[in-house]
C-alpha cells in the first residue's frame, strides 16, 4: 500500500520527560475515517489515554466563514441564533411527498426547488419539481405583500386550477400545486404584523 492510500492522523501532545509539545504523525493502512477511534492493538491503556487527552478535532460550523475559521474564531450558539433571518411565512405540504412538512419563507425571493440549494427546498422525493427554480414566492417588505411566480422549469405551477404565467399576489391560504405536491401558503407578515 502506498503512502497516498494511508490515512494519517496528526496530533500534538506533550512529551512526558521534556514537557514540550511534539507533533506525532501516525499512518494506519486501511483506516477510512480519520475521525474514527485509533486501533488499540498492542498499546497500553496509559499510552492511549495520554494520546486522547491531547488530540483535538476542529470542525467549522455551517455559518463559519473561511476567514473566521482560518483565524480560529468560532461563533457561540447565541451568535448563530442572532444571524437567523426572521420568518415571513410558510409553505405547508398538504398532499404528496412530504405531507405535513412546512418550509420557512424569508424576506425577498424564495426560490422553490427540490435541490438542497433552493431557499425553499421541497426535497421530499417529487421528481416532477425542478431542482432549483421551479417557482418562487417573493415577500416585498415595503409593500408588505407576497407574490408567486413561475421560475422557468418545464412543469407549470398552479394556484387553485389556474397556471401561474405571470406574478400572482398571494393573500393567504391559497393552494399551490408544484409537480405532484400540493402546498398551502400561510403568511406570517401581513396587516397585523411586520418585522
Amino acid at each position: 500500500m502506498s503512502d497516498d492510500e494511508k490515512t494519517r492522523r496528526i496530533s500534538t501532545r506533550k512529551s512526558s520527560d521534556t514537557n514540550t509539545e511534539i507533533d506525532a504523525t501516525v499512518a494506519y493502512p486501511g483506516l477510512k475515517d480519520p475521525t474514527s477511534p485509533l486501533p488499540t492493538k498492542g498499546r497500553d491503556d496509559a499510552a492511549q489515554t495520554r494520546d486522547e487527552d491531547y488530540t483535538k478535532i476542529n470542525r467549522p460550523t455551517k455559518s463559519s466563514s473561511p476567514a473566521t475559521v482560518a483565524a480560529g474564531v468560532t461563533q457561540s450558539p447565541a451568535d448563530e441564533f442572532n444571524n437567523v433571518e426572521p420568518v415571513v411565512g410558510w409553505l405547508v405540504v398538504i398532499d404528496g411527498p412530504g405531507k405535513g412538512q412546512a418550509i420557512k419563507l424569508g424576506f425577498g425571493m424564495n426560490n422553490i426547488g427540490r435541490s438542497s440549494q433552493a431557499r425553499a427546498a421541497l426535497d421530499f422525493g417529487d421528481e416532477e419539481i425542478s431542482r432549483q427554480d421551479h417557482a418562487s414566492v417573493t415577500y416585498d417588505p415595503k409593500g408588505n405583500k407576497f407574490y408567486l411566480q413561475h421560475g422557468g422549469g418545464i412543469n407549470l405551477t398552479y394556484v387553485g386550477d389556474s397556471p401561474v404565467l405571470q406574478p400572482v399576489e398571494l393573500k393567504g391560504r391559497e393552494h399551490i400545486l408544484i409537480g405532484n405536491t400540493k402546498l398551502m401558503f400561510v403568511p406570517f407578515c401581513g396587516p397585523e404584523f411586520v418585522w
